[in-house]
């Protein structure tokens, strides 16, 4: 069975302190309070916020038009034809959800029509219908008030800020299914809003990244193509790019020309990735190109790649007959010690393979250690699946592998935390942010 979650905890926490504070006013509709602290009560504080927001708004339109429909009720409508009454309140429904829809808030629509309906119908008949309207907005609003001050109350913790945590993406943070799992997700944001500096490395392009880390609040940049650029997320801008030289690239790209051969290279311009390729010689590359051309701050152009432009990498996909021979071919140019060449497989496409050129200054670590550096990290702890990961596991002050990670990497890797599908990382982050004293 589920166990029970702080927000339902809070809930009942900030229900009773409603009550408590009917009590010592000795005044108001408590009920309403409650409702409005219940309907505030939020996974993450920051979305309170909005929630509160919203209700605020409501609260206030909702009283306000309610109000006037109560003067307009009692100076023309006649009190033995309730019909009219009725007919009133259900046409002011139409232009309160309306003005609800112009000002861009239509989430605060419901609690909007609530306040209207309980002022005009609930309390209809009450010696000051005025009063009681002013009285709902003050109870609204110290539900409102309530819920977002139990929210954001914790009891003080160790936080270790001085430790950066770096976890790869796909196969450590994500799970079995490709996406990263709703206690993960949960957890990262509750440990980012409180301050951990955390952020995520992967072979992905940044445009690919997005969509999986879409709703997790990362204030760090994330690491993309295998440590070759840091990526503000947020600002959608590159802040740190290593690139193979032109001359370097133009040599590499003569291999592919020298077989006739298709390879997608990678730049980078005015933020967005520019992609040059040529014509498909092979059914997985242009499965992928179909796939990926529409992802957004990605352009794929069918160019030869232009004079005198840095390259951030070179892919490939073919049989892995091709795959070796490409690499051995590449490593073997007088421009080899400039450069990185590394292949895995296409899981997408059976018996086809990655080919990805780096230059060699493009890594993982690397990109950690710039992090550390620009943010003024002490120490960092490092979470991986594959051998890409090694780099950077065994330069941080805490390294891991999870369970379901290649044997190479599980033999170097310091420490073995749960698999994938286990939240072990999000739950290692945890531990060490808030370890009194770290091991």
């Amino acid at each position: 069975m589920p166990k029970i979650g702080m927000r339902i905890i809070k809930s009942s926490v900030a229900v009773f302190l409603c009550f408590a504070i009917y009590l010592v006013r000795g005044d108001g509709i408590p009920f309403y309070s409650a409702i409005a602290a219940i309907l505030c009560m939020q996974p993450y504080v920051s979305n309170s916020r909005k929630v509160a927001f919203n209700r605020i708004i409501g609260t206030f339109i909702g009283g306000t038009a309610g109000m006037l429909v109560m003067m307009a009720e009692r100076s023309f409508i006649p009190p033995d034809v309730p019909v009219l009454k009725y007919l009133l309140i259900s046409a002011v429904i139409i232009p309160l959800i309306y003005i609800t829809v112009l000002a861009k808030k239509t989430s605060a629509s419901y609690i909007t029509c609530v306040v209207f309906m309980s002022i005009t119908v609930s309390h209809g008949q009450d010696a000051s219908p005025y009063f009681f309207a002013l009285n709902r907005i003050l109870d609204t609003l110290i539900g409102i008030f309530v819920s977002l001050g139990v929210n954001a109350f914790h009891l003080p913790r160790r936080k270790n800020g001085d430790l950066l945590f770096v976890s790869d993406l796909d196969g450590t943070l994500t799970n079995s299914g490709g996406q990263i799992g709703n206690f993960t997700r949960f957890k990262l944001n509750q440990l980012l809003q409180r301050g951990a500096m955390i952020t995520v490395a992967s072979k992905r392009s940044s445009s690919s990244m997005e969509p999986i880390l879409k709703g997790i609040s990362f204030s760090l940049p994330v690491i993309a193509m295998n440590g070759a650029a840091l990526y503000d997320i947020r600002k959608k801008t590159y802040l740190y790019s290593k690139n193979i030289p032109y001359a370097t690239a133009k040599e590499v790209l003569g291999v592919f020309d020298k077989y006739g051969l298709n390879c997608f290279v990678h730049t980078i311009i005015n933020d967005i990735l520019h992609i040059y390729y040529g014509d498909f010689t092979n059914a997985a590359e242009e499965r992928f190109y179909h796939e990926h051309k529409l992802r957004p701050l990605k352009n794929y152009i069918c160019n030869p790649l232009p004079e005198n432009r840095d390259v951030v990498y070179i892919m490939a996909v073919d049989r892995l007959e091709t795959i070796r021979k490409l690499r051995e071919e590449i490593l073997s140019l007088s421009c080899a010690g400039q450069i990185s060449a590394v292949y895995y497989p296409d899981r997408n496409n059976e018996g086809h393979y990655f080919l990805e050129i780096y230059s060699v200054e493009a890594s993982k670590e690397n990109a950690v250690l710039e992090l550390k550096r620009r943010y003024g990290m002490e120490k960092v702890a490092a979470f991986g699946d594959d051998e890409s990961d090694a780099g950077m596991i065994a330069a941080a002050d805490y390294g891991y592998a999870v369970a379901n990670a290649a044997d190479s990497l599980k033999k170097a890797a310091p420490q073995i935390i749960g698999s994938q599908d286990s939240d072990a990382v999000v739950r290692t982050i945890e531990k060490l942010f808030h370890a009194r004293k770290l091991p």
